[in-house]
């Protein structure tokens, strides 16, 4: 099996950033307890508080 990266970039509206941000924490916490789950990190850019970035490894296309 091949690993899988996968980079995904969200951007909020400026006035819905809390809200995104904080459903996008609580995906975090649940897509780390699924089969085939290695990192699954959300980031959030410095410079714009509307972009949010998902960096992910998979064990598998797969399990993905």
């Amino acid at each position: 099996m091949t690993q899988l990266t996968i980079i995904a970039n969200i951007f909020a509206n400026t006035d819905k950033i809390d809200m995104v941000k904080s459903a996008l924490l609580l995906l975090v916490e649940q897509t780390h307890k699924e089969p085939g789950c290695v990192t699954y990190t959300l980031h959030q850019n410095n410079q714009d508080d509307a972009h949010f970035v998902f960096y992910e490894n998979w064990q598998s296309y797969e399990l993905w």
